[in-house]
């Protein structure tokens, strides 16, 4: 039972993670709604929030190379004022639902807010940079080369978000993400709400959210969310939250368009501003987001020029609010890219590489890995369906909604084709690399669909219903139980080797001297240790490479290491028997051991017993 419970508090220290996440996402909210005006998606006001601290960290960081300590303190002072401000204006804060939303998934962003970093991609790049952030206060430069992050280059709103959780801790909060993610797939659940309302023919404003409805919302978003992966929500990738900016782009999209459609200009106007704060946002995610962006504009475009009762010039009118701010922050971080730093990104190859040969494979493996999941791709079919429907008949709101979905869902997977064919290389691009993870950019959208959707079809066919009436309980059941029920497999963190490669980590990086240089052998293992033990070694020692059981030709990368004079230390994780003459020794078996060299040879420094039945 103690072991059950464990899987939710495991340290008093839990209680700063979610203490410091919560201002930082408060502050945000605060700068949203005070930006956004009285006539708001009040829904978005955390994104728009997050976006204005995102500009402002970029183009002071980029052209001021003002600290980030600095900035931090700024952006205080302006949420605090902006807090003020919102709250004289409208006697609330916060989305009417957020209270509920927050209750009902209390049980999950306690668990999240227990676990630490235990992802390759964590290790390497998303739990790395927000470390550097802290310890430089700088972006990463030439001066100031972030040497063990795999995608310095990368856009930095989502690493901003850990770093200023840390900075207010005082350290690094691996969990920062997870939780995070959470706050942010709680966010969208209340957008899903105001659907629902919209779907069952009922004004969302001033309608109370209820538990039940809330409750609905919080699982539209994580348990019958058809993205929801543990290994990505509850960790420090970036995904959830490009999959809940795009989806909450493309739904203030949508609003504006019909704000326009109404004649409602003041209230169009309004949410150009913070669609357009939101699409900044969005293109200082990740690199591949740069496209959905582009995709959501394009869309929104298109249905303007279909649909005669909006007006193009008002359209036109608001098209610098809609992508003013992501021209600001893209050129800003292009020129650093440029002249500050040298981008790490992946690039485009010459023609003559692109694999145009091969486009019918990689279409039947792209098709292969959404085959295998298929109540993603039913929903997306679906969409996909009702979205063409619609956009030729563009009759209702809700054909333009789903064409405006339907034109982004198809045009993204183009993209990636694309991207396969002239971007990954050849082994990448037959296998799809990624292919499941891109897609869940598009997750949010799917749900904000299937909400809208599924409310149209209850008030036609349920609503009136006594017997549909007696299972509104339900989803209140299912939030309350699922996290509890579900704990050990949310919980991956505590698997017991990943749990041993950083305990080997931590303990060698308190061992290793200035100017060591670390190698990792491990030829039976994935490299998931060489991962850990370069994340915990941080700047305090070199990493000289691993021999994992994908090495080619191990014995002699093996010997080459041992070669090389700056080679002083080796963890040893797995063993070869013909490992044994190049180190002059056996280490003791079912153990990691840290070797260091010394003129009479290699000596056992330290080891730790292996978790057993490994």
């Amino acid at each position: 039972m103690g072991q059950f419970f464990g899987n939710f508090l495991e340290s008093p220290a839990q209680i700063q993670v979610l203490g410091c996440v919560a201002v930082v996402w408060l502050g945000f909210t605060a700068l949203g709604a005070a930006a956004g005006g009285r006539d708001r998606l009040a829904e978005t006001d955390h994104l728009a929030g997050w976006a204005l601290v995102s500009l402002l960290f970029t183009l002071a960081g980029v052209f001021l190379k003002t600290p980030f300590t600095l900035l931090a303190i700024v952006a205080a002072l302006a949420a605090g004022l902006a807090g003020w401000i919102a709250w004289r204006r409208d006697r609330a804060l916060l989305a009417p639902g957020w209270g509920r939303v927050l209750v009902l998934g209390l049980p999950l962003l306690v668990l999240a807010s227990a676990m630490q970093g235990s992802q390759w991609d964590e290790f390497t790049d998303w739990l790395v940079i927000p470390r550097y952030l802290l310890e430089t206060d700088a972006f990463p430069s030439k001066e100031n080369p972030f040497s063990k992050a795999s995608f310095a280059g990368y856009p930095y709103s989502w690493h901003l978000v850990n770093y200023l959780a840390s900075r207010l801790a005082g350290r690094l909060l691996e969990s920062t993400g997870g939780v995070s993610n959470l706050v942010l797939l709680f966010g969208f659940a209340l957008l899903v709400v105001r659907l629902m309302f919209i779907g069952a023919g009922r004004q969302p404003a001033g309608e109370r959210i209820g538990w039940s409805l809330a409750a609905l919302g919080v699982l539209a978003a994580t348990l019958l969310n058809p993205t929801f992966a543990q290994k990505i929500v509850l960790t420090a990738y970036a995904d959830t939250s490009s999959a809940v900016v795009a989806g909450s782009g493309a739904v203030l999209a949508w609003f504006m368009l019909e704000a326009l459609a109404e004649r409602a200009y003041d209230r169009a106007r309004n949410l150009a501003l913070t669609l357009g704060l939101v699409l900044a946002l969005l293109v200082n995610l990740k690199q591949a987001t740069l496209v959905l962006m582009v995709l959501i504009v394009i869309a929104a475009s298109i249905i303007a020029v279909r649909d005669r009762s909006i007006s193009l010039m008002r359209f036109a009118r608001l098209a610098p609010l809609v992508v003013g701010p992501t021209v600001v922050i893209y050129l800003a971080w292009r020129y650093h890219l440029a002249t500050g730093l040298g981008a790490r990104e992946l690039s485009v190859l010459p023609v003559k590489e692109w694999l145009i040969d091969l486009i019918p494979q990689i279409l039947a493996r792209m098709g292969l890995v959404l085959s295998k999941k298929g109540y993603y791709l039913a929903l997306a079919v679906i969409l996909v369906v009702i979205g063409v429907r619609g956009f030729f008949r563009s009759a209702t709101p809700f054909d333009r909604f789903a064409a405006l979905l339907a034109m982004v869902v198809l045009g993204y997977n183009a993209f990636l084709l694309f991207a396969y064919v002239t971007t990954f290389g050849k082994s990448d691009a037959l296998r799809a690399a990624s292919y499941w993870r891109y897609n869940m950019h598009l997750g949010a959208m799917i749900v904000a669909f299937a909400a809208y959707g599924g409310a149209i079809v209850w008030q036609r066919f349920l609503a009136g219903r006594r017997r549909a009436q007696r299972w509104v309980w339900l989803p209140v059941a299912l939030v309350i139980v699922a996290p509890f029920v579900f704990a050990p497999k949310l919980r991956f963190d505590r698997e017991p080797m990943t749990r041993h490669f950083r305990t080997v980590g931590a303990g060698v990086a308190e061992l290793v001297h200035r100017g060591d240089k670390v190698f990792n052998t491990d030829p039976t293992g994935s490299g998931e240790s060489g991962a850990a033990l370069s994340y915990e070694l941080g700047e305090r020692a070199g990493y000289a490479g691993q021999v994992t059981a994908f090495s080619g030709g191990k014995l002699k990368a093996f010997k080459q290491a041992l070669s090389r004079p700056a080679t002083t230390v080796v963890v040893v994780q797995s063993w070869r028997d013909d490992f044994a003459p190049l180190l002059g020794m056996t280490p003791p078996a079912g153990q990691s051991a840290m070797l260091r060299r010394t003129p009479n040879g290699w000596r056992v420094v330290k080891t730790w017993p292996q978790p057993a039945n490994q």
